[in-house]
C-alpha cells in the first residue's frame, strides 16, 4: 500500500475513534433521542478491502453529517447551547475531511498515478 494512504488512514482512525467517543457522550446526554449513526471504521487496512468497503463508510458518513444538520437545526431554533452536541459535529466534520482525503487518494489511484 502506498505511503500516503497509509497516513491518510491513521489519520481516519484517530478521526473515527474521536467521533465514536463524541458519538457515544451525545447519547448519553440525550438518552430520549435517537442515538446517532454508527459510521464504520477499517479493521484491515489492505487495499483490496478498502476498496470494496469504502462506499459503505461514505454512504454511513452522509446519514451522520444529515442527522447533524437535523439536531443543529433544531437547537438554533431554542438556542440552547449544547456542548455534546458541538463536540460531535467537529468530530463528524473532522472525519468528512478524513473520508474525503482517502477518496481523493483512492480515485487518483485509480488513474494510475502515484499517491
Amino acid at each position: 500500500m502506498d505511503v500516503g494512504l497509509e497516513q491518510l488512514l491513521n489519520s481516519f482512525a484517530e478521526a473515527h475513534g474521536q467521533y465514536t467517543l463524541a458519538r457515544l457522550e451525545l447519547a448519553l446526554h440525550h438518552p430520549a433521542k435517537p442515538a446517532p449513526p454508527v459510521v464504520g471504521g477499517i479493521a484491515e487496512s489492505y487495499e483490496g478491502d478498502l476498496r470494496a468497503r469504502w462506499p459503505e463508510i461514505e454512504t454511513q458518513l452522509e446519514d451522520a453529517l444529515a442527522f447533524v444538520d437535523r439536531l443543529e437545526r433544531g437547537r438554533r431554533r431554542r438556542r440552547a447551547p449544547d456542548r455534546a452536541l458541538r463536540t460531535y459535529a467537529r468530530m463528524l466534520r473532522e472525519l468528512d475531511r478524513s473520508v474525503r482525503a482517502i477518496r481523493w487518494a483512492l480515485t487518483v489511484g485509480e488513474t494510475g498515478y502515484d499517491i
